[in-house]
């Protein structure tokens, strides 16, 4: 099973070592960049939708 997240990332407005990080960041919690989704005219990337898996219960 996993858990899902997403995040607003307008690519046209901010610089590409912004929002590099901050997948870079959630990339090292175990997130997995599972799709975006572009503006009207494909562009920019407005959201971005990852997911990981669920921690085993102890």
């Amino acid at each position: 099973m996993f858990e899902y997240l997403t995040r607003q990332i307008n690519t046209g407005r901010a610089k590409p070592e912004a929002y590099a990080e901050a997948l870079n960041a959630l990339g090292r919690e175990g997130w997995e960049l599972v799709s975006v989704t572009p503006d009207f005219d494909g562009e920019h990337i407005l959201t971005a939708f990852l997911k990981r898996p669920l921690k085993a219960a102890d």
